[in-house]
């Protein structure tokens, strides 16, 4: 059945659990490889920096997602883009699933990557259409099950991969983007446009807001940087523990996302504080919680329970600064929410394709010091962004 959705009235409890779960289910694509690396570097006869290209090509792809499909939702209908964004994504993700060599994965990643952007259409859609009572906690409960697709994926794919090769990770991820498709054309209501502008009018607005609003510069730009260190731990992980001490199997590396996802449970714990203590302070606590990860990940990197304990930390310290800014941001502007998150998100995502590209290169040239060195610059740079948070009135001062 279909659902009607008004602002401010509610959401029903079937269709927010659909959504939550198809959050999880699409970013995963973009998540997967990164605990296959090894196994694709073995598998094409090439480096490991090309095999880390894989999931640096699906970050640029989710960009170019963000900055030229999202902005559609405020001119067509987001149920339509929904449903094309996700029969695009199984064909990309079976197009990795028989890929003959390394550049054709590159190519269909690149695509996966831009398709698999459907939780930006739903985390908008759930703080518009919520009671007021029930906005954050109802973004929260998406912003969970967007962390644990991200993170769960990495177990679903190290398994699944160590009994079935990697291959058969990326079949699977198809038939979940076919079940999504299904189930988001029985309930999601039909979204109208709420824009009247044209095309190339709403990408100039992108630029407009990121001028208009100071805030959203800084939080965009300070949860970019936490990102870029996030993503240089775990692109460069599977490559660490494919060495001695560890050699570990890709279930192995895949569990560690289980550590993971634990950290990530943050998110429950955080939502409902953000508008009591603001983002930039939980930007700053973040900050430091991924600061201390690091150095965790340096003296007890030839140890299983350091390691763990510095994916906790990195990973708990990162859904602080993430949620708190994000929830933050989508507040500015009711009439261009879907841009103002685009604009958020697809600075995110630099920052998160930038953490990848640098982290590979550095651990061609300098093994694990040197992707360490990369997540700490990052994130002393996330943490010197708080000094310049621009003044706010009053009434603004409990969320931002």
């Amino acid at each position: 059945m279909k659902y009607e959705l008004r602002e401010n009235h509610g959401i029903p409890a079937p269709l927010l659990a659909l959504m939550a779960v198809a959050t999880g289910l699409s970013v995963a694509n973009c998540y997967y490889n990164q605990p296959l690396l090894g196994s694709m570097a073995k598998d094409f006869g090439v480096s490991d920096f090309s095999a880390s290209m894989v999931a640096t090509l699906t970050q640029i792809g989710y960009v170019v997602g963000l900055v030229f499909v999202i902005p559609l939702g405020d001119l067509v209908s987001r149920k339509q883009l929904i449903l094309t964004n996700y029969i695009i994504s199984s064909c990309a993700l079976l197009a990795i699933a028989i890929s003959p060599d390394i550049y054709w994965v590159w190519g269909a990643s690149l695509l996966a990557g831009a398709s698999s952007v459907m939780p930006q259409f739903f985390i908008p859609l759930v703080s518009y259409h919520s009671a007021p009572a029930h906005k954050v906690r109802n973004v929260g409960i998406i912003q969970s099950c967007l962390l644990i697709g991200i993170l769960g994926s990495r177990v679903f794919s190290g398994f699944l991969a160590d009994v079935w090769g990697w291959r058969s990770v990326y079949f699977v991820a198809c038939a979940f983007m076919l079940g999504c498709f299904l189930m988001i054309y029985k309930m999601l209501p039909v979204l109208s446009a709420r824009s009247q502008e044209t095309y190339a009018g709403l990408m100039k607005s992108l630029l407009r807001l990121l001028s208009q609003y100071p805030y959203l510069r800084i939080a965009s730009l300070r949860a970019a940087l936490a990102y870029a260190s996030f993503f240089a731990l775990w692109s460069c992980l599977a490559f660490r523990m494919k060495q001695e001490p560890f050699f570990a199997s890709d279930d192995i590396i895949g569990a560690l996302g289980l550590c993971g996802l634990a950290g990530a449970s943050t998110v429950v714990f955080i939502s409902g504080y953000i508008q009591k203590y603001g983002a930039r302070f939980f930007s700053i606590v973040g900050g430091c919680v991924v600061l201390a990860a690091w150095f965790l990940a340096f003296w007890g990197n030839a140890s299983y329970v350091w390691m763990i304990v510095a994916i906790l930390l990195i990973d708990a310290g990162m859904q602080c600064i993430h949620l708190s800014n994000q929830t933050s941001v989508v507040a500015l502007d009711a009439s261009a929410i879907n841009r103002v998150n685009t604009v958020y998100m697809t600075i995110y995502f630099l920052g998160g394709s930038a953490g990848t590209f640098v982290s590979g290169l550095f651990w061609q040239h300098y093994g694990w010091a040197g992707v360490v060195g990369v997540g700490v610059a990052f994130t002393v740079a996330s943490l010197f962004v708080n000094c310049f948070q621009p003044r706010l009135h009053k009434d603004e001062c409990s969320i931002f």
